[in-house]
């Protein structure tokens, strides 16, 4: 029962690493990426964060290279047509308006109005598609209705166009929905974007809407309507999985590395200044000098790869929510989670009688937990940033590391089990010093 006990932490964490890889499937599942056939591409953002419009405006651009033009966006038809007017105007005047209407909305931000800026200097030629209910219709709406009453178009299919989008909106702020959610907006905005689609020709386009509008495995919001009316000819994909995509070998600094070396290095230097088991260095003399070669190149490689690939940071984001997670944490919220049992396990052995039994006991069902676990949290690191040469650093780390102590824990075991009359043997001299190579912890 005992053994089984000092081993449990694997099976456990192995169910936890099966269910964040579930997850991490299951989440990029979610995206249904375009095809070259696919004319309806839809992008899903979180309104007003920089990092989504930098994105979106490299979408667009390779669309717009290809010879695509028609941009359909999450906004109150007569906004667009206003956009598109100041797209031919020489002064900003237009769009200052425009966003006069917004503030205090979540787009109406800098990083909105710079992304539109772009969007005049290098895409000139765009045409905008307004999808949306009739926001601020009491402003921008009634200016636009204005506008087309002084330029002699009031019984303009613009006009009708954008009367009934200013009673959309009208019939949408009477419902009085819960942040914007709403079925009766849904299916304004998918009745909208069809009869736009029609008017724009079809062909391929790009809409920029909210994640929540765009995904398209839910047949009641906007992207799920779409896809079956257009028989699968959408695609729809969050931008929050794209901008915190990671570049697995990119080199840099890794602030994440660093800190995961100081939780490694500093209770090994303290154990080498006078903390280590009376008779360890007895041990020391025993081991496999192959083990030993896989333990040394492992940590060199480790170190190395643990500093040089930025890839291992947290690849989080902000959102009107708050912050855009990536599944794929999970696996480094895990690795973090061993970091904290090894700094548990060394505060143990610190305040024990540091005797070898105390050495390599298990710790939380890890089995010589001070050896056992930064290997573990290396690899899972590796995982997370889908780092190759790490993991395999890992490997040869955890076969030569793990492999040495576990020996070493095994004839502890034995000398005290089978001889305990020579238990006071190793305690007879004191240790010289520590090996250069015990700072991936025992």
């Amino acid at each position: 029962m005992q053994k089984i006990k000092n081993w449990i932490g694997l099976p456990i964490l192995g169910l936890l690493f099966l269910l964040a890889t579930v997850l991490v499937v299951t989440e990029k599942a979610q995206d249904v990426y375009p095809t070259d056939d696919t004319m309806i591409q839809l992008y899903g953002e979180s309104h007003g964060i920089e990092r989504y419009y930098e994105e979106e405006l490299k979408l667009w651009d390779a669309l717009y290279k290809e010879g695509c033009r028609n941009l359909f966006v999450e906004l109150p038809y007569y906004t667009a047509e206003y956009l598109n007017l100041w797209m031919q105007a020489k002064e900003d005047v237009i769009l200052d308006e425009i966003f006069r209407d917004m503030e205090g909305t979540q787009s109406g931000t800098p990083y909105y109005y710079a992304f539109w800026q772009t969007i005049k200097e290098k895409y000139p030629e765009t045409v905008l598609y307004g999808t949306d209910v009739g926001h601020q219709y009491g402003v921008t709406g009634a200016r636009y209705l204005a506008y087309l009453e002084a330029t002699g178009n009031a019984d303009s299919e613009n006009y009708r166009l954008a009367e009934e989008c200013i009673r959309q909106g009208m019939e949408f702020y009477e419902e009085g929905s819960e942040n914007g959610v709403s079925a009766l907006r849904e299916n304004y905005m998918v009745s909208n974007f069809i009869a736009a689609y029609e008017r724009c020709g079809g062909g391929k386009i790009m809409g920029i809407y909210g994640s929540y509008h765009t995904d398209l495995h839910y047949p009641d919001r906007m992207g799920g309507m779409l896809h079956s009316h257009y028989d699968g000819g959408v695609s729809g994909v969050d931008v929050s999985s794209k901008i915190v995509e990671i570049e697995p070998y990119r080199l840099g600094f890794c602030v994440t590395g660093l800190i995961f070396l100081l939780l490694l290095f500093v209770p090994n230097i303290l154990w080498a200044r006078g903390k280590m088991p009376e008779g360890y260095e007895e041990y020391a003399k025993q081991e496999n000098k192959i083990l030993g070669f896989f333990e040394r190149i492992g940590e060199a490689l480790v170190t190395a790869g643990l500093l040089i690939f930025p890839a291992i940071n947290p690849a989080v984001y902000p959102s009107v929510n708050g912050i855009y997670i990536n599944m794929r944490m999970l696996y480094w919220a895990l690795a973090f989670v061993l970091m904290i049992f090894y700094e548990i396990y060394w505060v143990r052995y610190f305040k024990s009688p540091r005797t070898m039994k105390d050495f390599y006991t298990s710790q939380f069902g890890f089995p010589v937990a001070g050896a056992l676990l930064p290997v573990l949290a290396v690899l899972l690191l590796a995982v997370y940033a889908g780092n190759w040469i790490l993991l395999a650093a890992g490997v040869l780390l955890g076969i030569g590391h793990v492999g040495i102590h576990l020996g070493h824990a095994n004839r502890s075991l034995e000398r005290t089990e089978i001889h305990p009359e020579h238990a006071g043997q190793l305690k007879e001299g004191k240790p010289r010093g520590s090996r250069k190579h015990e700072n991936y912890g025992k």
